[in-house]
């Protein structure tokens, strides 16, 4: 593990498990351990009043082309997976998306193996979906907000009946704690240290996964539906290191051509490790 606590030392206050920001620290009777869901961050040594918890003989790997691998070949992925990595300025050597597009076309793209990584910015998103992962709103003028809203958003045959219900759900979700200038968005081989990783896959690979997420720490994987894809997948993540699934909306399923058995995870990068790993504790290493 990345971080081990001395059981000589250890009082098993829980104030390690308690402010652990991966969730990844258990209690075992009167003991406490540190899972393969531990990233490496050090954070509960800063909590320990024992002075208990110390480096471990092993790093978390977080080599963004073996963890794409990893997770292909162990979930038998038939599609790419999209990582996003957020700054306030494109970095060299990564093209400006100049739009209008959309994010989930962005990801569309990457699912389907094409196109390289791209900054994404609110100025280039087609729709609001930028405000959704935390690059603000797209500036518009009140003619044209009112033309998109009226055309395919509210109304009947659209996807509310009323303007009121259309921000009803924003409360489920996490505030962005931080508005950003843009987000890097490709594939995780082409994408290191991403924030988050997103991916379709179906039924039984995503039992694969919750499986292994709660394996040792009983967490399970809330999933979202109602809402748009880019709310209901990324706030929690980058906000509050949670994974989530879901099956997305109409608008995204359709640019991000999402097959009628799939629907999508998405996984703060920094627990993927962890994953992988206890992929290979779990009954689904035997099939």
């Amino acid at each position: 593990m990345p971080f081990i606590i001395d059981q000589n030392l250890c009082v098993a206050c829980g104030s390690c498990f308690g402010n652990c920001p991966n969730r990844a620290i258990i209690r075992k009777g009167e003991d406490c351990f540190v899972t393969a869901m531990c990233t490496d961050c050090g954070i509960c040594t800063y909590y320990c009043p024992m002075g208990a918890i110390g480096k471990g003989a092993i790093k978390a790997d977080l080599d963004n082309k073996k963890l794409d691998n990893a997770l292909k070949t162990k979930l038998s992925l038939n599609r790419h997976i999209a990582a996003m990595k957020y700054a306030d300025k494109a970095p060299q050597g990564i093209p400006v998306e100049e739009g209008p597009q959309f994010w989930c076309g962005i990801c569309g793209d990457i699912f389907e193996g094409k196109g390289d990584p791209v900054f994404f910015t609110a100025p280039a998103s087609t729709c609001g979906g930028s405000a959704m992962i935390g690059l603000g709103a797209v500036k518009t003028s009140k003619e044209n907000f009112s033309a998109v809203i009226n055309g395919i958003v509210v109304g009947e045959g659209n996807l509310y009946a009323t303007i009121d219900l259309l921000a009803k759900e924003r409360n489920v979700f996490p505030l962005f704690k931080n508005i950003y200038g843009g987000v890097i968005v490709g594939s995780l081989a082409h994408v290191s240290m991403p924030d988050l990783i997103l991916f379709p896959l179906n039924g039984h690979q995503m039992c694969v996964v919750s499986t292994a997420f709660a394996f040792d720490t009983g967490e399970i994987i809330k999933g979202y539906a109602g809402s748009a894809a880019c709310i209901m997948t990324v706030p929690f993540p980058l906000v509050e290191n949670k994974p989530v699934f879901s099956v997305g909306d109409h608008g995204g399923r359709t640019h991000m051509r999402l097959k009628d058995d799939e629907f999508l995870v998405s996984f703060p990068y920094r627990l993927i490790p962890g994953l992988i790993k206890n992929i290979d504790r779990t009954v689904y290493a035997h099939e």
